[in-house]
């Protein structure tokens, strides 16, 4: 089995009921697009969990990152990321939609979680727009160490190519990501850690290399609405012509209301490999 059917069988899996269910009951049948996942996912949460309800969620931003990346020329990304996702349990499913403007000359191809440093680089500046690569993950709360030990979270991402290729927004390929979250909670302060393997799709035009991820860092709590935090994030470069990427990440959060959080964040790189600078923030609504 090829990379391709293994991620999209992966993607159909996390956010659909199955295509011959819909064939039964005088649908079209065939995979399950990700804006009709969003819809299947309580039901197939309450299938895993026996729960009745969830929680959903919406969270909107901006993110802005400029970096040289090694060449003459900057390239800037603006990335507009919306999620929707539903808490059932132990269990969470999210699907990602992002729209992206990139500026710059080639050498960065695609945004957010699934962008890589290494295109052709031709030195002419264009700048490009449009639907970026859509994500569904799916998370589960594990609960396999004793609670005073530390919580882990087991995290599944598959990266749908959604992007179009030809303007440099994506690589066209899918990609998936097995991750685990650790965290734990020491009165105000939250230690925590991530450790992710990537594994990229290779398109025709450049040799792709599967990735591992870390990251480590705390949060600490202020009072019942704010706090604030920071990571030092560390990837290894999916191209042998770019460099590993290394950054300090720091955010502030602040709760409006229980339904409403806000939180803002920028970030610097301190390789080749990482924007020079980058920020944002997010609405997080609860529904």
């Amino acid at each position: 089995m090829n990379k391709n059917m293994f991620y999209g069988i992966l993607f159909v899996a996390l956010l659909s009921s199955g295509g011959d269910a819909e064939e039964a009951h005088g649908g079209t049948g065939g995979p399950i697009g990700p804006d009709r996942g969003v819809f299947a996912l309580p039901p197939i949460l309450s299938a895993i969990t026996g729960e009745d309800e969830g929680t959903w969620k919406v969270v909107a931003g901006v993110d802005f990152s400029t970096g040289d990346y090694g060449d003459p020329e900057d390239t800037e990304i603006l990335y507009l990321p919306l999620d929707v996702s539903y808490t059932q349990g132990l269990w969470r499913a999210k699907v990602t939609v992002p729209w992206l403007q990139m500026k710059g000359p080639g050498t960065v191809i695609g945004a957010g979680d699934g962008g890589v440093v290494g295109g052709d680089g031709s030195g002419e500046v264009m700048t490009e727009s449009g639907l970026g690569d859509v994500w569904a993950s799916l998370t589960y709360g594990a609960e396999i160490f004793p609670a005073e030990w530390f919580y882990v979270d087991v995290v599944g991402k598959v990266k749908f190519p959604t992007a179009d290729d030809d303007k440099g927004l994506g690589t066209g390929e899918f990609d998936g990501t097995l991750q685990l979250d650790f965290f734990k909670p020491m009165g105000r302060f939250s230690p925590m850690a991530t450790v992710a393997y990537k594994m990229k799709g290779d398109p025709d035009d450049i040799e792709l290399k599967n990735v591992f991820y870390l990251s480590f860092g705390g949060d600490c709590r202020v009072n019942e609405n704010a706090n604030f935090g920071a990571t030092l994030d560390f990837q290894q470069a999916a191209t042998d012509s770019s460099d590993d990427a290394l950054e300090v990440f720091s955010y502030l959060g602040y709760r409006v209301s229980t339904q409403c959080l806000l939180n803002f964040y920028g970030y610097a790189g301190l390789t080749d490999g990482s924007p020079d600078v980058g920020g944002g923030f997010q609405v997080k609504m609860t529904l």
